[in-house]
């Protein structure tokens, strides 16, 4: 594969500095920045009114007759109208855009101070030459396509207010994103830009509104699906509408295209193809130009059956443009619409001159070497299907594909591709000829859980009507509700359905059952501080909104020994878009929970740790938005919850898996399923809040207790990062804008509030004075103690 080369500007003069900005982005070779050039149309009699222009200079002088671009953006919707050629001006009318009007923009080529082509928005032909032109690439960004007749090394875009403006102190910006050209283009063939224009349609055609060409870009896209439509509606006029690809550089001579169209069913029984016309260029050198019936070697009525048709077409020498016309029917009352899917431009349809694959033949359980010939610079690539399938192998001009091992006749169908490029010719079909009774495919290994109950049944075969055995030949045919054991191999043998032969090579299958699988995690928890002032039930999500929750879990021992990460947990991230889904709902994510799978065995005992995400409703789910599956769990186990500013809960009761699933909901479990130390009950375990369970809140120092007087108490927390903020450079407890990740921020509103309305202080104070076994309501009091076994 050879790589593109894009050499882009360097440099830029502007008209006036206080006129543009962030100029440098216009030269920074990069297409997602750019410079703003401002036009003010002054007020009365003109005062303050001003083009910009910004001037992009490139390392050195480029040659006549080549082809640069300019990345641009209009105010205005001027490059829709532009970008259709000859239609500018009628399609500037159908969208209500006056070229003329309030923006208006010129394009210089220029040689120093010599102007060697200019283009002027107001005059919608300047754009539609082959020497200037407004196209559009694969996610509808627009260009100026640039190829002078004479040397040029800078290029000016000056940004006008039009005479409507005039008096009205407006302003119009232009965006100006890079210039580059392309000295080494990439030899994969994909078009990179597009553009369309038509003869024979007036205003009155154009206003009905389905004439022209639709959505250009998708015509040059990497979706296979996606196309323009190029369309008469049912106008019977004489006319013609074209569109035209353009590849960045020229394709070799021996190179062949494929064009994809596909034609609506409502025309039928009309000589088509005489009316659909290609034309390939070299720059504005026209090469070919052929009619589709000169092209079609297929029968006619595909054309018309609605069916996407690909057109090989070989122009023989190089072009880097080609134009797909369509000429409508005179006289006819039907809807006149092409499809057009793209044009890729490939390595020649390779060709099967071995006589040995011509007429392929070979044996059951055997094997076929098939060759096909293409051009030393190529690569064979072999599949399945016509169309899409599966890759089976690549092979270096003159090697053979050897093909998997034959169970019946089968189609294998071969394109050429240039090496290391990903667009292909069109397939060729080499047909090979087997008579057997199919051996059955599969996956050799298969690992099942060994708590899951599965039975041979379960074994997994690409085929039907298989059944198992115990030897290689001969055996006992197991029963498909016949358990699955250990490190067994499984025989499997095809039945042919009307003969009830069976197949004479078995498939064999090894199958190893685990004690540790993957199981499903449906849990639910709240948590009491993100429930104040919130809707019952539902938690508040301003952690989310505000951009405060980080995309790495937060929870290792350096928080506390209580989060230890055990048995791979704590390497969980997410992502911005896992975050801002779901805004608005009850799915939205509340902040990162910690969840310990507890030994059956001991409950002391930390098997494996995970760190998950939180949902407003109390849902538990994996940090890519998914069900939260965990990998390497036994059958039986216990399931502990912590956050990093709130107590943690267990249940007490020991859960068991059953259809690779555990359930537990800690918003309605009963105080008697909730594990309590010795001295505490179920009822210590958690808070309840409007009815449903939540855990603790204010534990802000990650200790195992909440204290808001004494030693090492949770308030003292508080003031340390409300002190400690980096906005509160006079250091009072009274700040107000203590934002950010904080264990401080108790009520999870996104900052921490040591004094005023709402504060934490207050709100710890009143989670330890209403403690159920703090019955004297003391401040200092000191036995409110995580339940969860240490």
């Amino acid at each position: 594969m050879q790589a593109q080369t894009r050499v882009y500007a360097n440099s830029a003069t502007v008209s006036n500095s206080a006129h543009i900005d962030n100029a440098t982005n216009a030269y920074d070779s990069n297409l997602t920045t750019f410079a703003n050039v401002r036009a003010n149309s002054g007020v009365a009699l003109g005062l303050g009114a001003y083009n910009g222009y910004i001037e992009l200079q490139f390392p050195s002088t480029l040659p006549a007759n080549t082809t640069s671009y300019v990345k641009i953006e209009t105010e205005d919707d001027l490059l829709n109208s532009l970008l259709g050629g000859s239609l500018g001006e009628l399609l500037a009318d159908v969208l209500g855009v006056v070229l003329t009007g309030s923006q208006e923009f010129t394009v210089q080529a220029k040689n120093n101070t010599t102007i060697v082509l200019q283009g002027d928005s107001q005059d919608a032909g300047e754009f539609a030459t082959d020497r200037m032109r407004i196209v559009v690439d694969n996610a509808g960004d627009f260009y100026v396509m640039i190829t002078p007749d004479q040397a040029y090394n800078r290029i000016r875009i000056t940004n006008r207010t039009g005479g409507s403006l005039l008096g009205l102190g407006t302003v119009k910006d232009l965006s100006v994103y890079d210039a580059f050209y392309v000295t080494t283009p990439a030899n994969c063939g994909q078009p990179v830009f597009t553009s369309f224009s038509a003869s024979g349609l007036n205003l009155d055609l154009i206003d009905l509104g389905t004439n022209g060409v639709q959505n250009p870009e998708n015509a040059i896209d990497t979706d296979p699906d996606n196309f323009s439509t190029l369309s008469f509606g049912v106008l019977g006029v004489a006319g013609a509408i074209e569109q035209t690809v353009y590849f960045e550089g020229s394709s070799l001579s021996t190179d062949e295209f494929t064009l994809r169209m596909r034609l609506t069913g409502t025309i039928l029984d009309l000589n088509l193809a005489n009316n659909i016309n290609v034309r390939s260029y070299n720059g504005a050198t026209l090469v070919q130009d052929v009619t589709l019936s000169t092209l079609l070697s297929l029968n006619l009525l595909n054309l018309n059956g609605g069916e996407i048709i690909s057109i090989p077409l070989t122009p023989g020498a190089p072009v880097d443009r080609i134009t797909l016309e369509f000429e409508s029917f005179v006289g006819l009352s039907v809807s006149q619409n092409l499809d057009f899917f793209g044009i890729t431009r490939t390595a020649a349809q390779p060709e099967i001159t071995d006589v040995d694959t011509q007429d392929a033949r070979g044996c059951e359980g055997g094997t076929v070497d098939l060759y096909a010939d293409t051009d030393p610079a190529n690569e064979l690539r072999w599949y399945d299907a016509a169309e899409d399938g599966n890759l089976l192998a690549t092979v270096a001009a003159g090697d053979p594909f050897t093909t998997p091992v034959l169970t019946a006749d089968v189609t294998y169908y071969v394109a050429a591709a240039r090496i290391g490029c990903t667009e292909e010719s069109l397939r060729v079909a080499v047909d090979v000829t087997v008579t057997s009774v199919a051996t059955p495919s599969g996956t050799a290994t298969q690992e099942f859980c060994s708590y899951g109950g599965f039975t041979v049944g379960d074994i997994v075969v690409n085929e039907s009507n298989v059944v198992f055995y115990d030897q290689a030949t001969g055996g006992t045919q197991f029963l498909d509700t016949d358990a699955l054991t250990d490190a067994t191999v499984y025989y499997a043998a095809q039945v042919d359905a009307l003969t009830g032969c069976e197949s004479v090579t078995r498939f064999a299958i090894t199958v190893n059952l685990n004690d540790l699988c993957d199981v499903t995690l449906n849990v639910k928890v709240l948590l009491q501080g993100a429930l104040y002032n919130s809707t019952p039930g539902v938690m508040r999500d301003n952690l989310r909104s505000q951009g405060l929750i980080p995309l790495n879990q937060p929870y290792s021992s350096a928080l506390n020994s209580r989060f230890t990460q055990v048995n791979g947990g704590g390497t969980e991230t997410t992502t911005n878009t896992v975050l801002n889904a779901n805004s608005g709902t009850n799915d939205a994510i509340v902040d990162w929970i910690f969840i310990e799978i507890r030994d059956a065995a001991n409950s002391q005992t930390i098997f494996k740790t995970v760190s998950a995400l939180l949902q407003r409703d109390g849902d538990v789910v994996a940090s890519d938005g998914s069900s939260l599956r965990v990998t390497g769990l036994p059958e039986t186990f216990y399931i502990a919850v912590k956050h990093r500013n709130h107590f943690g809960a267990m249940g007490s009761q020991l859960l068991t898996v059953l259809n690779g699933e555990v359930t537990l909901d800690f918003t309605t479990i009963d105080s008697a399923d909730l594990f309590s130390l010795s001295g505490f009950t179920g009822a210590n375990s958690m808070v309840t809040v409007s009815g449903v369970k939540a855990l603790y809140a204010g534990n802000a120092n990650y200790d195992n207790k909440v204290k808001y007087d004494g030693a090492a108490n949770d308030r003292q927390v508080l003031a340390s990062q409300v002190l400690s903020h980096p906005s509160n450079t006079n250091q009072v407890l009274n700040f107000s804008s203590a934002t950010g990740y904080y264990s401080g921020d108790v009520n999870m509103d996104g900052k921490v509030l040591y004094d005023g309305a709402s504060n934490e202080r207050l709100i710890i104070q009143n989670i330890v004075i209403t403690y159920p076994l703090n019955t004297s309501g003391l401040n200092n009091y000191n036995g409110m103690v995580e339940q969860i076994p240490q």
